[in-house]
């Protein structure tokens, strides 16, 4: 997605204002159905079973939690919301600890097209003796792949090429 269409997008509030900007990406294929990486926010994973995605849709599992690293500024309970660029999906979940393991499943994902999926969390935190509201977000870029046709990966789209390093985003805003 370009700058001026990702511009309008965060405009509408379609898209929490920081849900990661960087964009890990990943193409889900036979050879490779699972992704997992971690950042000093925490871990992202994502799985298809790819076996059953033969000439139909299939879901994208995923998940995410918090490092210690972040659980350890956290003064309260957070909120998290995801979201998909090109699906009806959404997830929420309200006041839950900052430790929670928040997995969900992604419906719908057809071979052979690009997909964004989104996710903020937002939380009080101290840091210093500081304290603030933080906002955590990710996005992850991906495509499954068949095998036979022309691949997500060769198009320009959002997952186009090989994957990316994964970076989730935690941005402070200070009380004053």
């Amino acid at each position: 997605m370009g700058s001026s269409a990702l511009a309008a997008v965060l405009a509408v509030g379609t898209v929490p204002a920081h849900a990661g900007v960087n964009q890990a990406k990943h193409t889900f294929k036979m050879s490779a159905p699972s992704y997992k990486r971690t950042d000093s926010n925490g871990t992202f994973t994502g799985q298809v079973n790819m076996a059953g995605t033969v000439g139909k849709s299939a879901n994208m599992a995923w998940s995410f939690r918090t490092s210690k690293k972040v659980q350890a500024i956290a003064t309260g309970r957070m909120t998290c919301t995801a979201g998909h660029m090109q699906l009806p999906y959404h997830d929420k979940h309200t006041s839950v600890a900052v430790d929670y393991f928040w997995h969900s499943s992604v419906p719908g994902n057809r071979r052979n097209k690009n997909y964004t999926l989104y996710g903020n969390c937002t939380f009080r935190v101290k840091v210093g003796g500081k304290t603030g509201t933080a906002n955590l977000g990710f996005r992850f870029n991906y495509s499954l792949f068949d095998g036979i046709s022309r691949s997500a990966e060769a198009s320009d789209g959002p997952t186009g090429g090989e994957d990316t390093a994964y970076g989730s985003d935690l941005d402070i805003a200070f009380d004053s």
